[in-house]
């Protein structure tokens, strides 16, 4: 547990080299005009990162629980329908934008500590000031200018953000109690980096949990919206195929941590059939398999949810396979906890096979004491010729998981695992997987 005496206590004698106080800018004014506030998504109508189309309404058509228990994740399977039509073609491998919402404890919290639990729903006009010096300032385009506390908290402002040194120094002033203001102002004072650095940084400490660390400080609503970025969208894997059609649906999975849940997946969670979800299609990123790609050979790697693109690759090459287009061989490795209560989309899978849609699929288990493989990357070690034959067939491989971990360790296998034995050819022998990502032949759909 992080004591403030532990901190403070190296500088009780030393002088502080602090960043100016920050200039506010901002205006609220309470006011009871509750019809001006919007009915959806309060960041509906602003502008959203990658964006290719506006903020669509749909509505929960469907929603199944794939798995849950003891040592798993649960995992639940929504369809979106009702949007109308976004006048845009997605592809296997693109992803939608979620608005999501902080969770309704966190918000709470902040409300009540700030005192503001007994007038939540109560409408502010959010301004300029005209009175401050500050330059170019400007109400940040994500907040609206018609707005009541609650919604303010719970869908324009990143709760969890990391606080910044000059909204520490923003802070600081609003601490009564003299130590944990000694405390703020060392994390923002130029002697502090080692300890911002330390125990906010590395830590990942998001300002709610900051602030349960210097409760005396009550805060101004204005410095909150000066100083804490935008509530940013989730993008979800689209996890079937795109159809012209006047009722178009849209498919997504996703699982659940209990232990340390996130805003959006709970969120999700929560939803009933009916609900509206707010959401976008994403631009295109290099994890897309569209009609070009059709007649090669490909790998698809994953795990858990990350089976999720693949399912609209399957659809898609099912659809191919009934028009009669060439479609290229498929390959899938896909790795669970265990066979018999965590395996996604099962049935789906065993009828792509049936269909000769997925010429192959290769299943490890990393709970199931029989199984011959632990993790994705042991069976890439142990099948050098289905490597280098994808490589020699100038195939392509698509990589999905989380950047920290799974990526970099399917690429370091890969790479070892290329040329490393076996009669293979020159062009298989000089590859890499940065000369792959060069060509296009590798492509990795990245969870941060």
């Amino acid at each position: 547990m992080l004591e403030l005496r532990d901190i403070i206590a190296p500088y009780e004698e030393r002088t502080l080299t602090l960043p100016p106080t920050p200039v506010p800018f901002i205006k609220l004014e309470e006011s009871d005009d509750s019809f001006s506030v919007p009915a959806g998504h309060l960041q509906a109508t602003a502008t959203q990162p990658f964006e290719v189309t506006k903020v669509l309404a749909g509505t929960v058509s469907r929603i199944n629980t794939l798995c849950e228990g003891e040592d798993i994740k649960p995992v639940y399977d929504v369809e979106l329908g009702n949007f109308g039509n976004p006048g845009h073609r997605h592809w296997p491998g693109d992803t939608i934008g979620i608005l999501t919402y902080n969770l309704q404890q966190d918000v709470d919290y902040l409300l009540d500590h700030l005192g503001l639990q007994h007038k939540d729903t109560m409408v502010c006009r959010v301004e300029l000031d005209k009175s401050s010096s500050k330059k170019a300032a400007k109400v940040p385009p994500f907040v609206p200018r018609v707005v009541n506390y609650r919604r303010l908290f719970s869908e324009c402002l990143d709760l969890r953000a990391v606080p910044k040194k000059s909204f520490l120094r923003g802070m600081a002033p609003y601490a009564t109690d003299m130590a944990e203001r000694r405390f703020l102002e060392i994390l923002c004072a130029k002697e502090g980096t080692a300890e911002y650095e330390k125990y906010i940084l590395k830590q990942g400490k998001g300002f709610l949990s900051f602030l349960k660390l210097v409760p005396s400080c009550k805060l101004p609503v204005t410095l909150l919206v000066e100083h804490l970025p935008k509530l940013m969208p989730r993008p979800y894997s689209i996890a079937n195929a795109y159809r012209e059609e006047a009722n178009p649906v849209i498919r997504l999975l996703f699982s659940h941590n209990t232990g340390e849940p996130g805003i959006t997946t709970t969120y999700l969670r929560g939803v009933q059939p009916n609900a509206i979800v707010h959401f976008y299609f994403r631009h295109s990123s290099e994890f897309i398999y569209k009609d070009s790609d059709f007649v090669s050979d490909i790998v698809m790697i994953g795990t858990g949810t990350g089976i999720s693109p693949y399912l609209a690759f399957l659809e898609q090459r099912a659809f191919c396979r009934r028009q009669g287009s060439p479609i290229g061989r498929a390959e899938l490795i896909i790795g669970f906890r265990y066979r018999d209560r965590n395996y996604l989309c099962q049935g789906e899978i065993l009828r792509y096979q049936q269909m000769g849609v997925l010429d192959a699929c290769h299943e490890v288990f990393s709970r199931d004491e029989d199984s011959k493989f632990k993790y994705v990357q042991d069976f890439v070690a142990a099948n050098k010729i289905l490597i280098e034959r994808t490589i020699d067939q100038n195939g392509i491989f698509y990589v999905c998981g989380d950047a920290k971990k799974f990526l970099p360790q399917v690429s370091e296998t890969l790479t070892r695992t290329i040329g490393s034995a076996g009669q293979c050819t020159e062009s298989v022998r000089s590859t890499n997987v940065n000369t792959l990502k060069a060509a296009g032949k590798y492509r990795e759909d990245v969870w941060l």
